[in-house]
């Protein structure tokens, strides 16, 4: 628009030929310009920063001079809040001064608690250590395992003597461990037979005995594992022959015997042994007799006891039976 009306201004008739000075020109150029300044800029300007309302700090004097410390590795100043212990003050017995690197715990944690039994400000008791290792704190201390139980011990045994049944006697046994590794026994016989005894002649042999031991075992457990009995006996062995005469032959043995007892299910016995035993009356027995194929009578000698007729006999024996 403003060039339009300069143009026609100059075209206008009825103007001089004089030209104005161009006012509106210089107008037009001002009103361009500021329009340009005037435009908002795309970039926001950062606010003015308020004005500081804190009191003016105090004036401080020079700061105070601290003498050189030597150094110290591994040393760290404490925290804030550290209060140094007053003079005169001394440490209590078994003290320690902390080793080198120690750090203060941080201000609000509580200090570690001593263990139950030991009073506050001494040192935790330390565990001697495997060699070459250093001590450490013993906190904690493994309570003692309790003792094993102890074993049962066994106190009775019966038992039945299953080898003397060939000698033609029926044995039954009775112990009883009255101390320790002790135990004393006491067996009562049935004789229904006897080795001299000769059917042939008519010569039979019937009786009764007694029998104790006393008994030491090897591996200290009584009724268990291996064991040295010393053996006292006494049997009366009533021979009968022809008219029903009859013939006492007494016994009194003395033997030792070495045997072993075993244990199986906690009560099932079952016993061995073996050993020597001397007759003191042993001798030889004269007694009527007839041959059952003939019916002859004769006379008959009951030789003398013991294998080889002197007295001296084998002990033996096979138990089978129970102990608790």
């Amino acid at each position: 628009m403003l060039f339009r009306i300069l143009f026609e201004r100059a075209d206008h008739p009825r103007r001089s030929c004089r030209r104005p000075f161009p006012f509106g020109a210089i107008l037009a150029l001002g009103c361009m310009a500021g329009s340009l300044v005037a435009r908002p800029s795309f970039a926001q300007n950062a606010p003015a920063p308020a004005p500081s309302t804190l009191p003016p700090l105090p004036s401080q004097g020079p700061a105070p001079t601290y003498p050189s410390q030597p150094a110290n590795p591994g040393y760290q100043q404490p925290p804030p809040g550290y209060q140094q212990p007053p003079p005169g003050y001394q440490h209590p017995p078994g003290y320690q001064q902390p080793p080198s690197g120690y750090q203060q715990p941080a201000p609000g944690y509580p200090p570690p608690q001593p263990p139950p039994g030991q009073p506050p400000g001494y040192p935790p008791q330390t565990v001697a250590p495997a060699y070459g290792q250093p001590p450490y704190p013993a906190y904690y201390a493994q309570p003692p395992l309790p003792p094993p139980p102890q074993r049962r011990e066994l106190q009775w045994s019966i038992r039945f003597n299953i080898f003397d049944l060939i000698f033609g006697r029926a044995t039954a046994e009775i112990e009883y461990a009255f101390a320790g590794p002790f135990s004393l026994t006491i067996a009562p016989q049935y004789i229904f037979g006897d080795p001299r005894q000769d059917r042939d002649l008519g010569i039979t042999a019937k009786g009764a005995g007694i029998y104790g031991e006393l008994g030491v075992w090897v591996e200290g457990r009584p009724l268990r594992g291996y064991f040295l009995k010393g053996h006292v006996g006494y049997a009366n062995v009533t021979f009968h022959g022809d008219n029903d005469q009859t013939v006492d032959a007494p016994e009194t043995r003395l033997g030792l015997m070495f045997g072993s007892q075993s244990i199986y299910g906690g009560w099932f016995t079952l016993t061995g042994g073996f050993g020597v035993a001397y007759d003191t009356q042993s001798r030889e027995y004269s007694i009527n007799g007839r041959d059952t194929r003939s019916g002859v009578a004769q006379l008959a000698t009951i030789p003398a006891s013991g294998l080889f007729g002197n007295g001296w006999d084998l002990l033996s024996q096979i138990g089978i039976g129970g102990s608790f």
